[in-house]
């Protein structure tokens, strides 16, 4: 496909180019015994990653040169592995934090240029402690000030965000982070809420008249940092400066994030409504509608971020009443979007909506879009709600999976995953990262190129261990083609909250403890990759992104809408004009018998994944339809075929009808 088109045409951007995957797929899948795992820190060993009660270990960052910041969650200590010391870590640091339940030190990253600047931040609940009127969520910057082994340390503290949490609780913090190929940060921030609270019984906590009981004050508010993922930039500042924690001054907000364009009086997404506020939005929103999005992590070439949602607590299906069965989910985002919580769980399942402050919950929430009357639409009017109430329509789950019994209940998470039986137990969904192979990294312990564009994905509760195989469209195969168990040689199957690729192509994997929650006897083990490489079934599994899909102005009435929703709206002057996120048209047509009329159908395809495509008949003949199907052939009925158009308003010219597969 030609990447720029004449007369007015949409263009097609494409970043990267879209590689076939045939030769690496059929590279043979190595087996267990190519692997070994090789323990760098032991449990209980010296300079210990020992940390008392439940939670230890909870995340860790590994630099250029090899080294491995560790951070311990109560303790709030961050400690170091050196290559050239085995089997110990040495302290940089103690942050002082509130510890409890979930708060404590949450995550630790070092900056992208880390090897000049020697900048480690740290995400951490402050030490204000419970039912502090002041308690807050802090990122800080330090600097890591290394003389020798013994006295290295982490100075210049500098605070570069702060943003309030509930006084009296301490759920749900999230937290962990990652850094994009840009230097933009990703920051998990947990919905701050109590689940069990009132009368939410573990399904969505909508309880209202109980402010830690609605998270509709935290994920579901534009105007709140909480139950959300974050993207920021880090201004780079010199440490003996000390700018207040702002926009502008410790951090920029890069483009691309949710809120990007709601100060233009032009954009109008489809669901936006006139009379919300505007200005009640926290511009380093990314995503919204989480609960507690666990480590999320950023693929530095196509910039998507995959994290693991750790569900509501529900243990059976209420469906016509409550709502689901607590889904965990694996989610990635391509693009900005709300994620459902708390109205929708799992792929789009809705609870039981909440209309006044009794106990008693009404209609199913309206979660998929619809426009049914029977159902409660997405507009957060809870009083804890600061932010505008108009929500985007809910982007939904790619995997989720329950402790409890659900008609959707994917079995490929679940502890023995067998696609006839399936083992449930708690569960506790950690983000992974995805595998880049570089075939120039002199380094004889990478994973070989056949894992290239895979995801490595784990469970800490249920301690198993997956490898996702996703598509360059964002879709995940069904069966073992989309998911499949990894277990290298002399892999222990332990409860590991946190896994990284390091710089020399192995995968390092942080040990909590070695059952779930119980205890925190942390270790350090690195998985290395023993056979031989096969550089000529390498292909980089490039995203292809066409877009933009629509120009500022766009009107999108269809946006997330069912068949049968008329397209005319959407025209102007005999051209198509398209929504945000979406990037062409495939044209179907279709026997009386399956719509009642012989009809023209047309689909609205979406950049990715995040985007459900729209369905819609086609009215008349549009000057924008092809005058005859010559050309535009048409063998079997609803099979599909693509065109182009046009989403300017500039001059007029004739449309250039363009057939082509979808290239995904």
């Amino acid at each position: 496909m030609s990447s720029k088109l004449k007369l007015s045409i949409l263009t097609v951007a494409i970043s990267g180019l879209l590689h076939t995957l045939s030769l690496a797929q059929t590279c043979v899948e190595p087996t267990a015994s190519q692997f070994r795992t090789v323990t760098l820190v032991a449990p209980g060993t010296t300079g210990t990653l020992y940390e008392s009660g439940n939670y230890g270990c909870v995340g860790m960052s590994i630099t250029p040169d090899g080294k491995v910041f560790i951070a311990k969650m109560k303790s709030g200590e961050i400690r170091v592995y050196d290559p050239a010391n085995a089997n110990t870590t040495t302290l940089a640091g103690t942050i002082p934090t509130f510890a409890s339940t979930e708060d404590g030190l949450l995550g630790v990253v070092v900056d992208p240029n880390y090897a000049t600047n020697k900048w480690v931040y740290a995400f951490y609940s402050d030490p204000c402690g419970l039912n502090c009127t002041n308690r807050a969520m802090e990122l800080a910057r330090f600097t890591y000030v290394s003389t020798n082994a013994a006295n290295a340390q982490l100075t210049n503290k500098k605070i570069i965000l702060r943003f309030p949490r509930e006084k009296n609780d301490d759920h749900h913090a999230a937290g962990n982070m990652s850094f994009d190929k840009n230097g933009v940060l990703v920051i998990g921030v947990g919905d701050n809420r109590d689940p069990h609270n009132s009368n939410n019984n573990g399904y969505g906590p909508i309880y209202y008249p109980t402010t830690n009981a609605d998270a509709q004050g935290t994920s579901a508010n534009t105007n709140d940092l909480r139950g959300k993922v974050l993207r920021i930039k880090p201004l780079a500042f010199a440490d003996n400066t000390t700018p207040t924690p702002g926009i502008d001054s410790t951090y920029s907000i890069p483009s691309g994030n949710l809120w990007e364009k709601i100060n233009n009086t032009t954009y109008n997404p489809g669901w936006r409504n006139d009379s919300d506020d505007i200005s009640k939005v926290r511009k380093e929103i990314y995503v919204m509608g989480n609960r507690n999005p666990f480590h999320p992590r950023v693929d530095t070439r196509s910039g998507w971020i995959f994290w693991g949602e750790i569900g509501p607590d529900a243990n059976s299906d209420a469906l016509t009443t409550r709502g689901p069965s607590g889904h965990d989910e694996w989610n990635f985002a391509a693009t900005a979007g709300f994620y459902g919580h708390p109205y929708c769980n799992g792929y789009n399942v809705p609870y039981g909506s909440l209309t006044s402050p009794s106990t008693t919950y009404g209609s199913l929430y309206d979660c998929k879009a619809t426009g049914n009357a029977s159902l409660t639409p997405l507009i957060n009017k809870s009083p804890n709600n600061t932010g505008i109430k108009h929500l985007p329509p809910p982007v939904p789950a790619v995997a989720a999976y329950t402790s409890g019994n659900s008609t959707d209940d994917d079995p490929r998470f679940n502890a023995t995953y067998s696609l006839t039986t399936i083992a449930h137990a708690s569960e506790s969904s950690i983000g992974g990262p995805m595998y880049r192979y570089d075939s120039a990294l002199a380094s004889t312990i990478k994973f070989p190129p056949y894992y290239e564009g895979k995801i490595f994905f784990f469970d800490w509760a249920r301690r198993s261990f997956r490898i996702l195989k996703m598509r360059p469209d964002g879709t995940l195969p069904k069966g073992d083609t989309g998911v499949v168990n990894f277990a290298p040689n002399g892999f222990t199957t332990n409860s590991y909250l946190d896994m990284q690729f390091g710089p020399d192509g192995a995968l390092y994997m942080l040990r909590n403890t070695s059952n779930g929650y119980s205890g925190g006897d942390g270790a350090l083990y690195r998985v290395e990759y023993t056979g031989t490489y096969d550089n000529t079934c390498y292909r980089p599994f490039d995203v292809t992104v066409l877009g933009p899909g629509a120009t500022q102005g766009t009107t999108a009435i269809a946006y997330h809408q069912p068949i049968q929703k008329s397209i005319s709206p959407v025209m102007a002057n005999g051209m198509l004009m398209l929504p945000e996120g979406y990037k062409g048209v495939e044209l179907l047509t279709c026997p009386a018998a399956r719509f009642g009329t012989s009809a023209v159908i047309i689909r609205l395809v979406p950049t990715t994944s995040v985007c459900p495509p729209i369905w819609a008949t086609v009215s008349g003949k549009p000057s924008w339809f092809p005058k005859t199907e010559s050309g535009f052939p048409i063998k079997k009925p609803c099979e599909c075929r693509a065109f182009l158009f046009r989403t300017t308003t500039r001059k007029r010219k004739p449309l250039t009808e363009r057939p082509q597969r979808h290239p995904l």
